[in-house]
């Protein structure tokens, strides 16, 4: 079996990512019809056609690597490769029309995260990879806030709700009292602000793999510090080095 080089890997996904004329055609006016699934999320027939073509292209391209989905069923194959697919990160946006959703792809070598992709149809097509050691935003590279302070920082979740009625309900109300600023730029779109400096800190937790592992290469390419709060990757922090320490005490 050949390696995976990141050349190969943002090649890859640069073309079957690419869906920002597809969704420009669309109407959100009225919002999107979508149904919840068991776990109370939204899926919607886009995320269904997404998944679905880039699981046909990865087969096509890599017939020999595994392949975990958000909304299929699971392919083992007998490979260190595995790709990680969410058609649609950030659904209720979409249904609602707002553009700060992605599309997701990301590969682990040997069950830990190798390269990642976020790509934003509705913001310029942005295209965002990493694979640890460094991350770019339409090939240029990114790099998460150097010289903030804490009291001026940004700091983002995606659901205030949840992490309310959460066992860091305490914690992160603590945090935000010490923090500039709170918003709920959360999903992807939130770590995209983070890695690019234009946030400092992002809690999420009860995250699924599909909707963390691909964007952990990118994180670390952008030199962020990741806490985890549960593992793997269930609940965390991820957070610019300068407000990185502050940020820990709280929990």
């Amino acid at each position: 079996m050949d390696a995976l080089t990141f050349s190969c890997f943002e090649e890859f996904v640069t073309e079957v990512t690419d869906f920002s004329e597809n969704f420009s055609k669309m109407q959100f006016s009225d919002g999107l019809p979508y149904k919840l699934k068991e776990d109370n999320t939204p899926v919607t027939d886009i995320d269904l056609l997404i998944e679905t073509f880039l699981r046909n292209s990865i087969e096509q391209r890599f017939p020999d690597h595994s392949i975990t989905g958000e909304e299929f069923s699971d392919k083992i194959c007998d490979s260190a490769y595995k790709w990680i697919v969410d058609p649609i990160d950030g659904t209720l946006s979409l249904t609602r029309g707002v553009p700060l959703f992605g599309v997701l792809v990301g590969v682990l070598d040997q069950q830990e995260p190798l390269f990642g992709c976020a790509r934003f149809p509705l913001l310029g097509n942005k295209l965002i990879v990493g694979n640890g050691e460094i991350a770019f935003e339409n090939g240029t590279i990114i790099h998460c806030s150097k010289n903030s302070e804490l009291n001026e920082a940004l700091i983002l979740t995606t659901d205030e709700r949840r992490v309310a009625s959460s066992k860091y309900k305490k914690n992160w109300q603590h945090l935000t009292k010490s923090t500039g600023h709170l918003r709920s730029w959360g999903d992807c779109y939130g770590y995209y602000l983070v890695c690019s400096g234009k946030a400092h800190a992002m809690l999420d937790i009860d995250l699924k793999p599909c909707d963390i592992l691909p964007l952990i290469p990118i994180i670390k390419g952008a030199g962020c510090e990741i806490i985890e709060l549960k593992e793997p990757y269930r609940d965390i922090i991820v957070c610019s080095k300068d407000v990185f320490s502050e940020v820990l005490n709280f929990f």
